[in-house]
């Protein structure tokens, strides 16, 4: 009997470990708010959030033991309590265009897989409950009105129709969190809650794929451990935002093709077709990162694959990644939105006439290129890690910014790596990375930016979160490391640290 009891709770100790995580994040989060507006400690609460406390130190210790030194494990370990914390603390609609995403989600839920358009191919919009209105990030910005809506129970039934700005994004990109507000509808649960479900489900998609990669990846775990607790990283994972499959999406992806480049088997049939819906999933993603398709081309020099089946998987993959490219960008140019369309007239922006003006005079775009990265390189980077955080009003102390930055470089130098890029390969993901990078300028520049502009507007640091793992494998080094005695514990504490600083940054922003 004690044997099946041991069995049984090894079977669901991350399970376990994650319920009590967010049962303890919504306890602290219950004691400190009502401390804050009704000026007192609820006994109950501090009561619970100690025993909760217990309980996922316990399940912590449990899991590290159980781990043996896997860094997938520990990052599944030390992820999920301080996940859940971002979940609740976060409020729903915060993170960037948040609520766009929202909108098309509850679109797609109600099974319009692609947006609504009239006769004339006017975008036609969807209606939505006003509650998801009154959530909007201008009216939930802080604990008291999210703890207000909480209360008020169900829904009013009165919709309201908004046309998203993110109606051009596929489907897939939504399809977990569509799959929940189908639920909450059926269950009449209030959406303000199905957007907390929805949110878990994200974040649970993420733990799922952050422990998938690091166990796939034949070197460089701890760099990607480390850039999956950043700030920014973790944001955009609990949030409704398209980044939150998107990021991980894409982090599974970088694994898998490193996985597959220094493979010492023959590859097999099965990794050929999962790596092929790999690359459609980032033709797909965004725009932006077509060029990361390029990392297979690191499989032309294996020896594991055959002829046929390189041109099979580079060569036709990449033309129906093209294609597929292409009509989701002539899709994307049928739909228009009015504020969107309203902000484009004031600011002079016209993709077409930019698009000209690059070709004739190149020279002047670099440049531009020049101009944008010493205005905003140093927000670029600090806004890839950690700050400013929510609507770009969340501002994360520098050092905390810094130290984070540290951790990733450190990150890189401290794993004894059995294999590493050759130079050749090195050479390749840097040219990869250069322009995945100047495609996501060059993209603001076009669709953004006011003709003539001398400064690219509108990009954010987040947008360069996938390169980040990726330019650190670059300088990771074979069988060259600092050598750290249980590093692999230390690293996950000081970043989970670190988060528990910034959560109190997000937490205090919030209270008033």
């Amino acid at each position: 009997m004690k044997e099946k009891w041991f069995a049984f709770v090894n079977k669901i100790s991350f399970v376990g470990e994650g319920i009590f995580s967010l049962l303890l994040a919504i306890c602290v989060f219950e004691l400190f708010t009502t401390k804050f507006y009704q000026g007192y400690f609820s006994k109950p609460y501090l009561l619970f959030s100690i025993l909760l406390a217990i309980i996922v130190i316990e399940w912590m210790v449990y899991n590290t033991k159980k781990s043996k030194k896997k860094l997938e494990k520990l990052f599944l370990t030390f992820m999920l309590p301080i996940g859940m914390f971002y979940l609740v603390f976060m409020l729903p609609t915060y993170a960037p265009d948040e609520s766009a995403h929202i909108w098309r989600i509850y679109d797609i839920s109600e099974g319009h897989i692609f947006a609504q358009q009239d006769k004339e191919g006017n975008s036609i919009g969807t209606n939505v409950p006003e509650e998801l209105i009154e959530a909007k990030q201008e009216t939930l910005n802080n604990y008291a009105k999210l703890k207000e809506m909480l209360a008020r129970g169900a829904d009013s039934g009165e919709t309201v129709n908004v046309i998203s700005p993110a109606q051009a994004y596929p489907f897939l990109l939504y399809l977990p969190a569509a799959i929940i507000f189908g639920i909450v509808r059926l269950c009449h649960i209030p959406i303000l809650w199905g957007l907390y479900l929805a949110k878990l489900a994200n974040f649970v998609i993420f733990l799922a794929g952050g422990y998938y990669a690091i166990k796939k990846m034949p070197f460089g775990k701890y760099i990607l451990l480390a850039c999956l607790f950043l700030p920014m990283v973790l944001q955009q994972a609990v949030s409704l935002s398209a980044d939150s499959i998107i990021n991980t999406g894409l982090f599974v992806y970088i694994a898998y093709t490193i996985a597959l480049v220094f493979q010492k088997e023959k590859i097999t049939k099965k990794q050929l077709f999962w790596y092929s819906l790999l690359i459609l999933f980032v033709a797909l993603a965004k725009m932006a990162y077509v060029p990361m398709i390029g990392l297979g081309f690191m499989l032309i020099f294996s020896k594991q694959m055959t002829k046929k089946e390189k041109i099979a998987i580079l060569g036709v993959g990449t033309l129906i990644c093209v294609i597929l490219v292409g009509v989701n960008y002539v899709y994307s140019t049928t739909l228009v939105n009015p504020s969107a369309q309203t902000y484009y007239e004031a600011q002079n922006v016209n993709g077409t006439e930019q698009i000209k003006g690059v070709l004739s005079n190149p020279i002047s775009f670099v440049k531009v290129l020049k101009n944008t990265i010493e205005v905003y390189g140093e927000s670029y980077l600090f806004g890839m890690i950690a700050s400013p955080l929510g609507w770009l009003d969340i501002v994360v102390s520098p050092l905390i910014t810094i130290a984070f930055l540290v951790l990733v470089i450190f990150s890189s130098m401290i794993e004894n790596n059995e294999v590493a890029f050759s130079r050749k390969q090195k050479i390749w993901n840097f040219l990869i990375i250069l322009g995945t990078a100047l495609l996501i300028i060059g993209a603001m520049y076009i669709s953004w930016t006011g003709v003539g502009a001398e400064i690219v507007e509108g990009v954010q640091g987040r947008y360069f979160i996938p390169l980040l793992p990726l330019l650190l494998l670059c300088v990771s080094m074979k069988q060259n490391y600092i050598k750290w005695n249980h590093v692999h514990l230390w690293l996950p504490i000081v970043l989970v640290l670190l988060n528990g600083i910034t959560l109190n940054t997000i937490f205090q922003h919030f209270l008033v």
